[in-house]
């Protein structure tokens, strides 16, 4: 991820605690704060998983400043529609200003908790939601500092549980969930889907390097799916302290 000083030409309004990431040979521009939450690579390998059909829509829930459902239209070229659903205000802010910067009218992003969501529109079912949700349970792990960080990156406000049990309650049957998550909680998360009917269909490890222990899993799960279970080849992120070619190829 590149740091670029922006150009005020770029917003009439520049705030001058934001930052512009320049990416994919600029094929997309991403404004974030300075400080708090900010995305990392597991955004661009979490989007780079998932596999959508012309047509299907989609929910991302945790959206941030919108990342995953920017790159995927602008870099992958997907042209479906997108929901991206944040709970913090300032976050979604963000994602309003990137949407407008990348000029991608088939993203709508809303403020609002997917708890809250769920209730109030239950007729809305979704062909495939896909989250890069908090890793970390509440009250364990190292706290971040800063409020955006922290509701980021802990279940504060978003548990697996109430994760799996909205997602599992708005996706269409044989509709598909797409998340990464830490290894440590393999056994956790399969376990929890398994009760919202979720059933893993495809998963994939990745490492740090070829001689380093996976540290994270993408997971795909179908809604009322069978129990066969693909594992897809290892994902390797560096190698001779580069990118590896497919990390590079996410980023061209």
């Amino acid at each position: 991820m590149i740091n670029i000083k922006p150009e005020l030409s770029l917003t009439e309004n520049f705030d001058k605690d934001l930052t512009l990431e320049i990416l994919c040979n600029e094929k997309i521009k991403i404004f974030q704060r300075k400080k708090g939450y900010r995305f990392s690579i597991d955004a661009i390998i979490l989007a780079n998983f998932v596999r959508l059909k012309r047509y299907e829509k989609v929910l991302d829930i945790g959206t941030g400043c919108g990342i995953i459902p920017i790159y995927m239209t602008k870099v992958m070229g997907y042209k479906n529609k997108f929901i991206g659903i944040e709970i913090q205000k300032e976050l979604y802010e963000l994602a309003l200003k990137n949407k407008e910067l990348n000029s991608c009218e088939n993203i709508e992003f809303i403020h609002d908790d997917i708890k809250a969501y769920v209730n109030n529109f239950k007729n809305i079912t979704f062909d495939a939601i896909i989250s890069n949700p908090p890793y970390t349970k509440e009250q364990t792990g190292r706290k971040c500092p800063g409020q955006s960080r922290l509701i980021a990156r802990h279940e504060t406000l978003l548990p697996l549980e109430s994760l799996l049990n909205g997602a599992s309650k708005m996706l269409k049957q044989k509709g598909r969930l797409y998340l990464i998550y830490p290894v440590k909680r393999l056994g956790e998360l399969i376990w929890r889907a398994q009760s919202e009917k979720l059933e893993a269909k495809r998963i994939r490890f990745v490492h740090p390097r070829k001689d380093k222990q996976a540290n994270l899993f993408l997971v795909e799960f179908v809604k009322r799916g069978g129990i066969e279970l693909i594992v897809e080849k290892p994902l390797y992120i560096y190698e001779n302290f580069y990118y590896t070619e497919e990390i590079q190829h996410y980023y061209a």
